[in-house]
């Protein structure tokens, strides 16, 4: 099918509805609402977006994560999309850095060649797509660790890339990414090294959790860096933020106190070790006002 048929077919389900609220840095598969779907959608079993089938493909073979894909994407004006839309494109599923990238990848991995769908996404908006035929990516077991080493340091760079430019929601997707290579990997290289990717990755995933307001994400990952690396300093004050922003002052003050004992100079740590105890010391006030008063 010649890319403008393509076009025309779908552009009344794609232009109908503008994205809403898509800003670089927010999580958009967070408690996603899918508004006004068809009552024939098929919604996706995590609730992150809905798909409506417009043309049936062939066959049962489906692209996973590194398969190239020949598709034609097409999308509202505005969409935060890093892939090329309007166009045929090939495709390589996980490389998108867009904030709907990964729903884009998420349901390219239920159609099979020569499926044409709709895709429901954040904010009502709705995204044409066709899968053309894809290439697969090699199974995980097919690589060797050198091999998903190497893939996991890619992410990494390209996480921090991300990071660097504000482009938190990617950059998380990177890092989880790479932290399920260098996992997978095993210890290829000397084992410390491979260790240390690994807490590093847990410590950078957390701290754009703590950006996403997911503080209790990032608590975990602080602490699973922590277990591989105990002198990892900014996996630790990064837990001391997260326990903040739980409001677990007690929790918050011990990591921050771990962290000057091993860097005594580390400014930040004693400057929020200063505003948790100001937060207790004002929690504590509070609960003894109100003490006295069920007792007066």
């Amino acid at each position: 099918m010649e890319a403008a048929a393509v076009a025309s077919g779908m552009s009344g389900a794609s232009r109908s509805v503008e994205p809403q609220g898509a800003g670089p840095e927010e999580d958009q598969r967070k408690n996603l609402e899918v508004p006004n779907q068809p009552a024939d959608a098929w919604v996706a079993p995590d609730g992150t977006f809905a798909k409506r089938i417009l043309q049936p493909g062939v066959g049962l073979d489906k692209p996973t994560l590194g398969a190239l894909c020949q598709v034609f994407l097409e999308a509202p004006p505005g969409a935060p999309l890093g892939y090329p839309t309007d166009c045929w494109a090939q495709l390589e599923l996980g490389e998108g850095d867009g904030a709907w990238d990964d729903l884009v990848d998420a349901c390219l991995e239920t159609m099979v060649p020569g499926e044409r769908a709709e895709l429901w996404a954040p904010g009502g908006a709705v995204l044409g797509l066709h899968l053309a035929s894809f290439t697969p990516a090699p199974e995980p077991w097919q690589l060797d660790p050198a091999e998903k080493w190497a893939l996991a340091l890619r992410h990494k760079e390209r996480g921090s890339e991300c990071y660097r430019a504000g482009e938190v929601g990617a950059a998380a997707r990177r890092y989880a990414r790479a932290l399920q290579l260098a996992i997978a990997a095993g210890p290829a290289p000397p084992a410390p090294e491979h260790t240390r990717l690994r807490a590093d990755l847990h410590a950078n995933l957390a701290a754009c959790q703590l950006r996403l307001a997911q503080p209790a994400h990032a608590a975990r990952n602080c602490t699973k860096a922590l277990a591989l690396r105990p002198q990892h300093a900014k996996a630790r004050y990064r837990r001391g933020l997260a326990h903040a922003a739980m409001n677990d002052l007690e929790g918050a003050a011990e990591d921050f106190r771990g962290v000057l004992a091993a860097e005594p100079g580390n400014m930040a740590a004693r400057r929020e070790l200063d505003r948790v105890g100001q937060r207790a010391r004002e929690r504590d006030a509070h609960l003894a006002r109100a003490m006295s008063k069920l007792f007066s």
